[in-house]
């Protein structure tokens, strides 16, 4: 069933409000379940220049072709020349006024440049006129993130899931993130998406993770204990999982389950073989399952 927000239709619009540009932000989560490193798409130094050099040819050839006006344009995006994409989408908006991808790459533009007001528009421009493309939703819904406005980003990422075909659990993830950011009171709807996106695509570790998380901002111990659980009782790599249970369970005070825990993470990481038992990673794991042990729990 798909997941409502405060009562509110998924389909309202909220219309810009004051003008708002990104802050650099560095966000660093460390924690034995997950670690995300986002890394854009490099492009080699040579590649750029020849890239761009044989757009540029090909504009000149047919500065009246919005295809590759475009093209050029989401070059210069990728590139960080935001100036010369907007130029770009200038030149093709006069060509062709009524062409809408225009409106979707300048909202990505702005998006990137930091005008989030700019983007907010030409993103809303875009979906006016294509209302179920799911790449407009989710470049809104990235654009009122950045503004801070949680609950109008959800919305956007459940508009984008409604209009996707084929499920992607990034959709399911950013609107949890987005429900989580927003508050307590929107905790229990958090966890119902990410349920709502396991019903349609299958247990997945990535949305069991999250599931796990928001259960304990929300005070369910059991909750994730039993969301835990359930992927042990298929993971065929335990150790993680289980020195989170066992972390869970120690600070709700059941000692002895926890020492049960991490005795069963221990015995998992030392199976594995060498080379990833000597991994950082596991070292720290190792570590972290050691100072629980050596700690005054029940023998």
């Amino acid at each position: 069933m798909p997941v409502s927000y405060g009562g509110l239709p998924a389909t309202r619009r909220i219309r810009p409000r004051s003008r708002t540009r990104i802050r650099p932000t560095l966000e660093v989560a460390i924690g034995l379940l997950y670690v995300a490193v986002a890394l854009p798409v490099a492009w080699a130094h040579g590649d750029r220049n020849e890239h761009l050099v044989q757009l540029d040819a090909e504009v000149e050839a047919a500065p009246e072709s919005v295809p590759h006006l475009l093209e050029r344009a989401a070059a210069h995006r990728r590139l960080g020349d935001y100036e010369a994409s907007l130029a770009d989408l200038d030149q093709a908006r006069a060509v062709s006024p009524g062409n809408h991808r225009v409106d979707y790459l300048s909202g990505l533009t702005h998006l990137r440049r930091g005008d989030l007001e700019e983007a907010e528009a030409a993103l809303r421009r875009y979906l006016d006129a294509v209302p179920t493309s799911a790449s407009g939703h989710t470049a809104l819904a990235e654009t009122l993130t950045a503004q801070g406005r949680h609950l109008d980003a959800a919305r956007e990422y459940s508009l984008a899931i409604a209009a996707q075909p084929t499920p992607i659990p990034d959709h399911f993830l950013a609107r949890a993130k987005a429900l989580r950011a927003a508050g307590k009171p929107h905790l229990d709807v958090a966890v119902a998406g990410l349920d709502e996106g396991m019903s349609a695509m299958g247990p997945l570790v990535t949305l069991q993770r999250l599931a796990v998380q928001i259960e304990l901002d929300r005070g369910n111990h059991a909750g994730a204990i039993d969301r835990i659980d359930a992927v042990l009782a298929k993971a065929p790599r335990k150790e993680t999982w289980l020195v989170t249970k066992g972390t869970i369970l120690a600070s709700i005070g059941r000692e002895r389950e926890a020492a049960d825990a991490f005795r069963l993470a221990k015995a998992a990481v030392n199976s594995l073989p060498t080379r990833i038992r000597s991994s950082t990673a596991m070292l720290a794991l190792r570590e972290t399952i050691a100072n629980h042990l050596n700690k005054d729990m029940p023998p």
